[in-house]
């Protein structure tokens, strides 16, 4: 049992850090490699999976879970599905409390609110702090506001979906800071079209 809750534990943790920087960080990830509320976010969804793994068969006999599918017999199996599936099923209700006509139910979702809050503020921080430490230098070497703005304007890829790039192109317009021209182009484009623009 032990082998099938760790490989739970191990798809859990890679799907919560890898879920979080492809839907908020898809193109600043690679400033969140020193974040320990990154690290710590992923490994208490991996460690959430490891128990839901390791009392599989008490959930799925009070039928808190259930688990359907081709080759769900096997644990190696039902590992897989558990550690790619750990958010969706802390959803579950353990207990309700209150009265019979407003019931609250509590589940591992509620324990999921004592971590998961802090721990997103923090990594919202950090990505912040180190956007603003790696565009610092170019804002000093690139000080004309308006030439930047025309480097960036140039430098969207005409494939783009038209509204998408009118919409950018407004962001553009209104930054009345390099600093904030720079940080929408380096979200918007990524690391090695920045760099080329604006190469340190």
């Amino acid at each position: 049992m032990l082998g099938p809750a760790l490989l739970a534990f191990l798809i859990a943790t890679a799907a919560a850090a890898s879920e979080l920087i492809t839907t908020k960080y898809p193109r600043t990830y690679f400033l969140l490699a020193r974040s320990a509320a990154l690290y710590s976010y992923s490994v208490i969804y991996g460690l959430i999976a490891f128990g839901i793994m390791w009392a599989v068969d008490t959930l799925t006999a009070h039928k808190l879970i259930t688990l359907s599918g081709l080759g769900v017999e096997s644990r190696w199996t039902q590992a897989v599905a558990i550690g790619l599936s750990c958010k969706a099923i802390l959803h579950i209700n353990l207990f309700s409390v209150g009265s019979a006509s407003r019931p609250s139910p509590v589940g591992l979702e509620t324990l999921v609110q004592i971590f998961e809050p802090e721990l997103l503020r923090r990594i919202l921080l950090k990505e912040f702090d180190a956007v603003r430490a790696y565009i610092g230098p170019r804002t000093s070497k690139y000080a004309n506001l308006q030439d930047v703005k025309t480097q960036i304007k140039t430098n969207i890829p005409r494939t783009l979906p038209k509204e998408e790039r009118a919409a950018f192109q407004n962001d553009i317009d209104t930054s009345t800071t390099i600093a904030d021209a720079m940080e929408a182009f380096l979200r918007f484009v990524g690391r090695a079209t920045f760099s080329r623009v604006f190469p340190p």
